[in-house]
């Protein structure tokens, strides 16, 4: 029998562990595999003086910007926005289509093009990815592409080779050179949001090098023809 002596010790006892060594709740659960750590709250922010940014802005504008436009019609667009979301999204399908292939975050990168919107009127019969989802008033505007990148081996140290997380043979190979002209049905992974009925999960990894798509994003919000109201360096 347990007498109120003992009881009470033990009571004492357990709110002392409590105390010392509190139970802690993880903040989303997560499958084995399949976990990625978010928190970087040891990680200093990255800055840099807004003299700096203004000056790289407007040293931009006032020369490879100026050039663009007095050679065009075209009131060329200085800035793109993306909201938060795409930009998490994008990345962490990077992640875990990686991840479920034994590759680190690591070895991971993003590869940022500049590029240009071709004409409307070939995006219903060429580019139907563009349709319903861009102004096309972004027609022949600058724009970035954002493609993921892995590290491998070259011909003169590691570099950072453009792949898709989303086809195997890339993550040895790389993607496809392209020699001419090209399917335009032929897709790979870039940030762009277009495809919302993609599952980047490792049950949709494709086997063929040629695949359909590639992991890519693009559409953000061009300024101009967009508000530039919310600018602050500019």
């Amino acid at each position: 029998m347990i007498t109120p002596l003992l009881l009470a010790i033990t009571v004492i006892a357990f709110g002392i562990y409590i105390y010392k060594f509190p139970p802690t709740k993880p903040s989303r659960p997560s499958e084995p595999g399949n976990s990625i750590c978010m928190n970087y709250a040891d990680e200093k922010t990255s800055e840099l003086s807004r003299a700096l940014v203004h000056e790289m802005v407007h040293g931009y504008r006032k020369n490879q910007l100026a050039k663009i436009n007095a050679g065009s019609e075209l009131n060329d667009a200085h800035s793109i926005w993306f909201d938060l979301e795409t930009l998490k999204k994008f990345i962490y399908h990077l992640e875990i289509s990686a991840q479920n292939n034994d590759v680190s975050s690591k070895e991971l990168g993003l590869r940022i093009y500049y590029s240009r919107y071709p004409l409307a009127n070939t995006w219903s019969s060429t580019y139907p990815d563009l349709v319903g989802h861009v102004d096309p008033a972004y027609q022949e505007h600058h724009t970035l592409v954002m493609i993921p990148t892995i590290k491998t081996q070259g011909k003169n140290g590691v570099i950072d080779m453009d792949f898709n997380p989303l086809v195997k043979e890339t993550y040895e190979n790389g993607l496809d050179k392209i020699e001419g002209d090209i399917n335009p049905k032929i897709r790979i992974p870039a940030l762009s949001g277009i495809d919302k009925t993609a599952n980047y999960g490792s049950s949709n990894l494709k086997t063929a090098t040629k695949a359909r798509s590639i992991v890519a994003q693009n559409h953000g919000s061009l300024i101009p023809p967009k508000d530039n109201s919310g600018e602050g360096v500019a």
